[in-house]
């Protein structure tokens, strides 16, 4: 009988992880905090408190706004890349 099985990783080796774009991207330092860029309509329309909103980084406007956990698009200028 042959052996067909595959060996179990090797846990020793640091595993390789491929980060999704914009993911995580960090806001340039601004004096005074940042730019408040409002709550979209969708988070205002479901009654979110700001609690229950997340920010989102607006590379463009280079501020944050605050929206529904999927929402991916900024609510002044339609940038979707974080």
């Amino acid at each position: 009988m042959s052996e067909d099985r595959d060996d179990p990783p090797d846990r020793s080796a640091p595993a390789k992880t491929y980060p999704f774009p914009y993911s995580r991207t960090n806001p340039p330092a601004t004096p005074g905090g940042f730019k408040d860029l409002g709550v979209t309509p969708l988070a205002r329309q479901l009654g979110l408190t700001v609690e229950q909103t997340n920010g989102h980084w607006c590379s463009r406007c280079q501020g944050i706004w605050f929206g529904y956990t999927l929402e991916a698009e900024c609510p002044v200028c339609g940038n979707r890349k974080g």
